[in-house]
């Protein structure tokens, strides 16, 4: 409601041109280019810029970059080396910590 009187009650500005000012100048507008250029070259090239930013690095470092390509799981060593990637450390022996949690009684 309040915007609807603030609406109803504004007026266009009624100012004179200052002293010593001529009247506005008439242009043609903007070329074709000028816009194509603003409103589609400019973000088209943030766009690559950003991509080449994110994709260039891991091609450098010889890493595929297909989606659902498999990861290099080689690389990761968590806990040290394995007799196979999928395989826990099992107990050694009788007394042996490794291998997780047991359930004795």
């Amino acid at each position: 409601m309040a915007t609807a009187a603030v609406l109803l009650v504004a007026h266009p500005a009624h100012a004179d041109v200052p002293l010593g000012w001529g009247p506005p100048e008439q242009t043609d507008g903007t070329d074709f280019l000028t816009v194509l250029w603003l409103l589609i070259g400019i973000p088209l090239g943030l766009i690559l810029l950003i991509v080449a930013a994110i994709y260039l690095p891991a091609i450098a470092r010889g890493e595929s970059v297909k989606p659902g390509a498999d990861r290099r799981a080689d690389a990761e060593w968590l806990g040290g080396p394995r007799r196979a990637p999928n395989e826990l450390a099992a107990p050694d022996g009788e007394n042996s910590q490794a291998g997780g949690a047991s359930g004795r009684w």
